[in-house]
């Protein structure tokens, strides 16, 4: 067990070594794929409106696993340690998902706002830019109102507005704000006049209204299906507390021996955790 534990631990120390070496040493290839693995951290945490150093997730990201089943095996179970490599993999995953359809909820949901005021001010002769200075006044989302700010404070600094929409379409997590800022860098990169851009605009408009009700009757029609999953999934801590409470020597084997307390008591909670989040993950329906 010592052997296996120094093992992680220097696993651990080299992968912690090689994630920190600089671009220009012998270790080009290290450097490089560790430079590519903050690219996408960077992009995920842009998306999730995190400010966050990339590098320094990546590294926590790297570090994670094997010091976790490190501190499993310190504890003395094999089962805890297995957990905790899993889980110092998936976790910063899986909160970085979180923070996107979150922020994607947020957005998608100010994205039919957005697009009315542009087309209402594109139909009343105004330009782009007046149309996204208007939109900026009227959107509730402070994310989304920040990215409006960002383009319109570029281009009072000569930079294109397409290039400051093209830039801000890289944060958007939502299909529909997607939509909208693409055609907007398109019309504008082409320069189409905005008069005759808010015909697509309006065909645009109908796309946007249609995914917003599919989105809406997919989760009406998972709503019983995401409760049936909760409930099931407080059945069973509810009935092992239960059945703690009535009849404590029904347990003893988990509270007394070295298997119960090191191998199969972790192995349930993992299970559970395990099923609880594979079901959650098969009953969410992106629309």
């Amino acid at each position: 067990m010592d052997a296996v534990a120094a093992l992680i631990a220097a696993g651990a120390i080299l992968l912690g070594a090689l994630a920190l070496a600089p671009a220009g040493s012998k270790l080009s290839t290290t450097a490089s794929w560790f430079d590519r693995l903050v690219a996408h951290h960077e992009r995920r945490l842009r998306a999730a409106r995190l400010t966050v150093d990339a590098r320094r997730f990546a590294a926590v990201s790297i570090f994670a696993p094997p010091c976790l089943a490190l501190a499993g095996l310190i504890i003395g179970s094999p089962v805890v340690a297995i957990g905790g490599l899993l889980g110092g993999f998936f976790m910063p995953r899986l909160y970085l998902d979180s923070l996107v359809r979150g922020q994607q909820r947020r957005t998608e949901a100010e994205a039919p706002r957005l697009l009315q005021v542009i087309l209402a001010s594109l139909a009343a002769g105004r330009t782009y830019l007046e149309a996204l200075e208007e939109a900026r006044g009227r959107i509730h989302d402070r994310w989304l109102r920040s990215d409006l700010d960002h383009i319109v404070r570029q281009f009072h600094l000569d930079i294109p507005l397409e290039t400051s929409v093209t830039e801000v379409r890289l944060l958007a997590a939502g299909r529909n704000l997607g939509l909208i800022w693409d055609n907007l860098a398109i019309c504008i990169g082409n320069r189409i006049p905005a008069g005759k851009a808010k015909g697509l605009f309006a065909e645009l408009s109908t796309t946007v209204q249609f995914n917003v009700q599919v989105q809406q009757e997919v989760k009406a029609r998972t709503s019983g299906q995401r409760a049936q999953i909760w409930l099931l999934a407080a059945i069973v801590p509810g009935l092992f507390f239960y059945l703690r409470l009535i009849n404590p020597e029904f347990f003893a084997v988990l509270d007394e021996t070295t298997v119960g307390r090191l191998v199969l008591f972790p192995a349930a909670v993992a299970l559970e955790i395990l099923g609880l989040v594979l079901s959650v993950r098969v009953a969410r329906v992106d629309a």
